[in-house]
């Protein structure tokens, strides 16, 4: 992401939207989910998610957007997806209470 940011600094000066999509698993049932397996699924998922916005955030303007996606995975249940759905869900915690009511004063509604 350093680099991709970098660049967007370099050639354009600014972003106008930031999209960071949270919605990536593996079907594994609950017998043989490792604590690496869901080590992993949330990484991706969540710290992903958090970081793309923290790193982005120098390169917003007041009247940027961020948009947060998540797998249905944290509303709905699909087995073997059960490992999948915890990070999924957390994108909601994170994006209403945390990233939203933090960002929203410096960039707008």
């Amino acid at each position: 992401m350093d680099k991709l940011y970098a660049v967007i600094k370099r050639e354009k000066g600014h972003l106008d939207i930031v999209f960071a999509n949270a919605g990536g698993g593996t079907f594994v049932p609950l017998a043989a989910v490792t604590e690496e397996h869901f080590d992993q699924t949330f990484n991706i998922n969540v710290k992903g998610l958090l970081f793309t916005v923290q790193k982005a955030l120098p390169l917003l303007k007041d009247d940027s957007s961020i948009v947060l996606n998540a797998s249905i995975a944290g509303i709905e249940t699909f087995p073997p997806f059960s490992a999948s759905v915890a990070p999924g869900d957390r994108v909601g915690v994170v994006a209403r209470p945390g990233i939203g009511a933090e960002v929203r004063p410096t960039h707008g509604p």
